[in-house]
């Protein structure tokens, strides 16, 4: 993912994988298996509840993630290219730690979703989509 970062967010349907490109543009909806399936510009991300209270994630590379919930009130997901750690904040939302020790932060908008804010100032903004699940830009 050349110009793009990751951070995760738990939903009633598994993790909202954020890839983060420039256009940040990512739609999620329910799947039959209890998770949720993402379409980003990287390709698709697909989630199942497992036995740790998380969830399983498979990202349109083939590669595999994993994620359990933490004494923070938030996930850590365990990735190919580290962990990501995230704990609730004051704002309503979550603080995330990456695996490159960069931080995002995201906090819940006027539309029902989450806004997360990146290191540069950058936001990515998240609102719920009739399918059940949320479009990110």
């Amino acid at each position: 993912m050349p110009a793009s970062r990751s951070a995760r967010r738990r939903s009633d349907h598994g993790p909202l994988i954020l890839p983060l490109p420039s256009n940040g543009e990512v739609s999620c909806h329910p799947n039959v298996f209890g998770g949720q399936d993402c379409i980003s510009p990287e390709g698709r991300f697909t989630s199942t509840p497992n036995i740790f209270g998380g969830f399983d994630t498979t990202s349109p590379d083939g590669s595999r993630s994993s994620s359990h919930p933490n004494i923070f009130g938030g996930e850590d997901t365990t990735t190919p290219k580290g962990t990501i750690e995230s704990k609730e904040n004051i704002f309503g939302g979550k603080d995330y730690r990456l695996p490159s020790g960069e931080r995002i932060e995201s906090y819940p908008n006027i539309f029902g979703g989450q806004d997360f804010r990146q290191r540069d100032g950058h936001v990515v903004e998240c609102r719920p989509n009739v399918f059940g699940g949320e479009d990110c830009r």
